[in-house]
């Protein structure tokens, strides 16, 4: 689906700015190299920008089941 029709960036094309970096709709935008131009996307932008921050906040959150333990207990 088409998030911003002016600029003709789908959800595909706004996803991939997110998981490269982008946090704000102007980040998005700077990254397929154009600007906002009648602003009716900037809602939906900011909320897929807010939901991949969330995402990723629980991501980190959430411990990593198949990580090795730092530290070894020596049997006695």
């Amino acid at each position: 689906m088409y998030v911003c029709i002016c600029n003709a960036l789908n959800e595909r094309k706004v996803q991939a700015s997110l998981d490269n970096g982008a946090t704000t709709p102007a980040a998005v935008f700077r990254q397929h190299g154009c600007q906002v131009q009648c602003g009716k996307c900037v809602p939906t932008l900011r909320a897929m920008t807010a939901e991949h921050r969330a995402t990723c906040a629980r991501r980190r959150a959430q411990p990593d089941r198949n990580a090795q333990p730092a530290y070894s207990v020596a049997a006695e």
